[in-house]
């Protein structure tokens, strides 16, 4: 078994990865398969604040990485890397540099393209075996639009719009791990799109602020996407994080339907819901409901994946490409003028410099 040594205990470290690490962790022992060797241990400088993190025997808190590396044995550890993405490279290069070779690393991958080649080079120069979050693309619901994209069963793709939208404020406030909108939910959504469709251009971007009472906060109000897939697909993504409502909806319009897949809003319910209407063949709309607890079989899958030396593989990649095109959209907003207000039409087509970058 593997042992996870999870690194930042904010709302990923701790909300996420160790929770669904001590889940994964009863249901393999339950099916004699077991994969995760409890208890994990967890890092963060905050660890000695009130408050406990997991239950008893889960895992044991330390609030530097000396202190965690010394309670691991990197052999048998894996590295959930849950830091904010201008503190990874630091953290990866003193875990590679004791010994720790398998790392899980929030997404997005890197903060901007110097640090993502950095990145590259010592995945390379230590040999790590590194898998990035990337939950929707390994998601059920993923793999049916996949199918319907291979099979073309409503003819070719030809359109991606995805909505990920969901009140922010005080998350925004308490933190500033996320410089832009475009760190907090963009990044599932792009990493889909280039599943989906393939390699991509940026071809707009925009940021705008989040106002709450007499505040704003600069360019995390939400932001709007827009890609070119040399396979003809055009892609638009939107996440608003002042809305009052939560959505996680991704439409696929193909030539002769529409696919319309909803994400589990929250931890609080993993079920996934498709939606499929056919124009001609099929004139009814087929309405699916199914589980799909993702995050937990992501994390079974890399685990896996980890015991056979090939956990990322194929995900590195997309990250990569995913994180090239973040930075690409990350340099348009910067450069262009700052726009207080959500806008209230499609993202404008203002001229970028092409940024290529995908993987299917």
């Amino acid at each position: 078994m593997l042992q996870p040594l999870v690194v930042g205990l904010g709302r990923s470290g701790s909300g996420l990865h160790l929770r669904t690490l001590a889940r994964l962790a009863r249901r393999t022992a339950a099916t004699g398969d077991p994969l995760v060797a409890l208890p994990a241990v967890g890092c963060d400088p905050r660890a000695g604040a009130p408050g406990t993190v997991g239950a008893p025997g889960e895992v044991t808190v330390v609030s530097t990485l000396e202190q965690a590396l010394a309670r691991v044995d990197p052999a048998t550890a894996v590295a959930h890397v849950c830091t904010p993405p201008r503190l990874r490279y630091d953290v990866i290069a003193q875990l590679a540099g004791h010994g720790v070779r398998r790392l899980i690393v929030e997404k997005p991958l890197a903060s901007s393209a110097a640090e993502l080649d950095a990145l590259v080079r010592l995945r390379e120069q230590a040999d790590l075996d590194m898998v990035v979050v990337s939950h929707w693309t390994s998601s059920r619901l993923a793999d049916r639009l996949r199918r319907l994209v291979r099979e073309e069963t409503l003819g070719p793709l030809r359109r991606i719009t995805v909505d990920q939208h969901k009140p922010r404020f005080l998350r925004s406030l308490a933190s500033d791990a996320h410089p832009t909108a475009l760190d907090v939910e963009i990044p599932h959504s792009l990493a889909l799109a280039l599943d989906l469709a393939g390699p991509a251009e940026l071809r707009a971007a925009r940021c705008w602020d989040l106002r709450c009472e007499d505040r704003a906060l600069p360019r995390l109000g939400g932001a709007e996407v827009e890609l070119e897939h040399p396979s003809g697909v055009v892609t638009h993504l939107r996440s608003d994080l002042g809305a009052p409502v939560r959505q996680r909806s991704v439409v696929c319009a193909f030539e002769g339907g529409t696919a319309t897949a909803h994400f589990p809003l929250s931890e609080d319910d993993d079920h996934a819901q498709l939606v499929v209407h056919g124009t001609d063949a099929e004139p009814e709309a087929a309405h699916h409901v199914f589980r799909d607890d993702a995050l937990t079989d992501f994390l079974a899958a890399a685990y896996r994946g980890f015991a056979s030396g090939t956990a990322g593989a194929v995900n590195f990649p997309l990250a990569c490409a995913t994180t090239r095109l973040l930075c690409a959209a990350r340099a348009h907003c910067a450069a262009a003028p700052h726009t207080t207000a959500a806008p209230h039409t499609a993202v404008a087509h203002a001229a970028v410099p092409h940024a290529r970058a995908g993987s299917r």
